[in-house]
């Protein structure tokens, strides 16, 4: 039955407000009927409950939306009458997706994640796309990569209009291009590495025509160019071309060039700010003491905002210094945080959290009014989309209410994703290893590299405590897989997390008892680690299967591919050592050179010791020492 009467808002909010109820009211049971009514004021957010009836009281589109969800949260509370009065802390709350690292999201998980966006109250979503959208003119921009269509690209944004949510492109007009050079046709528009051909009236024709693209599809006339780790810039075509040149000279004019496209089309611009402190500070961007002169200030444009980001610091003088510098620097200066979901399967929400609360509160203290909350997905894009939700609620509750803390987080996320707290935490343990306690190191991925390396190479077996890793492993599997058992529209992530442990929990000590076994001219030893390999390999198969199901839940279908390759190899890879073993233990071979090998730690502390959980994340260095 409806339990949110709609009949009596104002009619310009029934098109959002009739998706956001169909999605709300989908897990509610009971005879309950509330009657919403909605009043636009001067500032803030109100909502009351006296009964069956609610009265949301906004001053911005995305406050009602929010409203419903807090009135959606009192229902299943059976709360008869409550009251609730918020004023947004940031003038703009946003969320940027990460669309070009593979996983492209599909239009229809976009759509779930708006409502579930709005109801929180933020009001601005990015898909950062890199060359994942149509340019025209450009054929081979995008080509293969899951691009999303003018059509799709429009819908989305009505969309999101229709929810209080302003989709604002995020787009890279210098580096972080790479998937283009892959085609010749980009060759005159190519320095270097993944950086554009700055100076070159080839490269500002190409900027152009991706500006126009998203002035005709999107509303918003708020841009992020990006122009962000650029380091290589002029060192190229273009020092071919154009001869020696200072770089913070060459960004300069760039982004001068990039600013006025941008204005012609009626953008205003954020980029982010790495570049600016890197070359004061000669490639250092955090922790560090900068000396901004009077000359560095005069190159930055007045019409940019600078996005200052920070996915790491621990400690709140790193965010409170570096903000005093963007201030020095700039009169306009954002801040994005990030959502940790680019280290492989398994995310680190603790650690996302922990980061996030310091973050927050300088960015009050400093006045920043328009703060991102960042999803990359480095990589490969492995991790489910929805895995970080719970970061993205602690933004939200930060902004409204100025309590972050986990009580006041689990009703939130429940109410407006349907996602538990306590179960969501629960997706960092494949990563929380027991010389890796929470919140985690940051940038350890101990899931991903305890995967993908190859059984006789053994690479990061100085890493593994045998003793402790398997048993951590299977406890991981039991817990993942009790809550994918709930059912529910997030089952699939757990249940991928759950079969990802269960391949870790027999492959994680592999490399090591292979050694032992060799070592020990134990021939009986290796062949039973021989058929756990198969066994393994087994198991990687049903993850790979999981993980299918979870990856065309979320996004479209190129970049799978990649995964097919990853997983398939590590298939094929575990019988290939499995029957090189075979083969030394039956006596057809005189050795096995991998084992002859002596494990080396990959880092190490002064004494030369192991330091554990290592911070790789490129899957290429994972599989092998050889060139990939």
């Amino acid at each position: 039955m409806e339990i949110f009467n709609l009949a009596h808002i104002d009619p310009s909010l029934m098109t959002g407000a009739l998706s956001a109820a169909e999605y709300l009211e989908r897990d509610m049971t009971g005879d309950r009927c509330i009657e919403i009514t909605s009043e636009k004021s001067g500032s803030g957010l109100s909502v009351r409950l006296d009964g069956d009836r609610a009265c949301i009281t906004y001053s911005r589109t995305s406050e009602f939306f929010r409203g419903l969800g807090i009135i959606k949260e009192w229902i299943t509370q059976n709360r008869q009458s409550a009251a609730k009065e918020e004023q947004a802390v940031f003038e703009h709350l946003t969320y940027m997706a990460d669309c070009s690292r593979n996983a492209v999201c599909s239009p229809d998980f976009v759509r779930r994640l708006i409502i579930k966006l709005s109801l929180m109250g933020y009001d601005r979503l990015m898909l950062y796309t890199e060359d994942t959208y149509e340019v025209e003119g450009y054929p081979y921009f995008g080509h293969f990569r899951g691009r999303y269509s003018r059509q799709e690209l429009q819908e989305l944004d009505r969309f999101a209009a229709a929810l209080g949510i302003e989709m604002v492109p995020c787009i890279q007009t210098l580096a972080h291009l790479n998937a283009i050079f892959r085609w010749p046709a980009f060759e005159p528009v190519h320095d270097t590495g993944d950086i554009l051909l700055c100076g070159s009236e080839d490269t500002y024709s190409l900027i152009e025509a991706m500006v126009r693209t998203w002035s005709e599809t999107f509303q918003s006339r708020t841009i992020n160019i990006g122009m962000d780790e650029a380091e290589m810039i002029g060192r190229g075509a273009y020092l071919n071309r154009f001869g020696y040149e200072e770089r913070i000279d060459i960004m300069e004019r760039h982004l001068h060039r990039v600013l006025e496209i941008c204005e012609k089309y009626g953008y205003t611009a954020m980029m982010w700010s790495d570049m600016f402190f890197k070359m004061i500070s000669g490639g250092e961007y955090y922790g560090k003491e900068f000396h901004i002169t009077e000359e560095i200030k005069k190159k930055i444009p007045a019409n940019v905002e600078l996005l200052y980001w920070d996915y790491y610091s621990r400690d709140e003088e790193t965010y409170d210094q570096m903000m005093k510098y963007h201030r020095e620097l700039a009169g306009n200066v954002g801040f994005a945080g990030g959502a940790w979901k680019w280290n492989g399967y398994a995310p680190l929400i603790s650690h996302s959290m922990q980061v996030s609360r310091l973050a927050l509160r300088q960015c009050e203290k400093h006045g920043i009014t328009n703060v991102l909350v960042t999803g990359w997905g480095d990589d490969g894009g492995e991790a489910s989309q929805s895995a970080v939700l719970p970061v993205l609620s602690l933004f939200a509750e930060f902004n409204y209410t100025r309590a972050a803390g986990d009580r006041d987080l689990a009703p939130r996320l429940l109410a407006c994703t349907g996602a538990v707290l306590e179960d969501f935490l629960k997706l960092d343990n494949p990563n929380l290893t027991p010389d890796n306690p929470m919140p985690g190191k940051m940038s350890a991925a101990p899931a991903r590299y305890l995967l993908y390396q190859d059984v006789l190479m053994g690479i990061y077996d100085c890493h593994v405590d045998a003793q402790t890793y398997p048993e951590h492993y299977r406890r991981c599997a039991k817990e993942l897989r009790a809550i994918a058992e709930k059912g529910g529209e997030y089952a699939p992530v757990f249940g991928t997390l759950a079969l990802l442990s269960e391949v870790l929990a027999r492959k994680v000590t592999l490399g090591l008892d292979a050694k032992a076994a060799y070592d020990a001219e134990d021939r009986a030893a290796l062949l039973a680690t021989a058929e756990s390999c198969i066994k393994t390999a087994g198991l990687v198969e049903q993850f790979k299967h999981a993980l299918k199901e979870q990856w065309f839940a979320e996004n479209k279908c190129f970049g799978y591919e990649v995964l097919d390759i990853r997983l398939g190899g590590l298939m094929e890879r575990l019988k290939s050592c499995a029957a090189r073993m075979t083969d030394y233990a039956e006596g057809k071979i005189a050795c096995l050179e991998e084992l002859e090998e002596t494990r080396l730690p990959v880092l190490t502390d002064k004494d030369g010791h192991p330091i554990s959980p290592v911070c790789d994340n490129i899957w290429r260095q994972m599989v092998s020492a050889s060139v990939v």
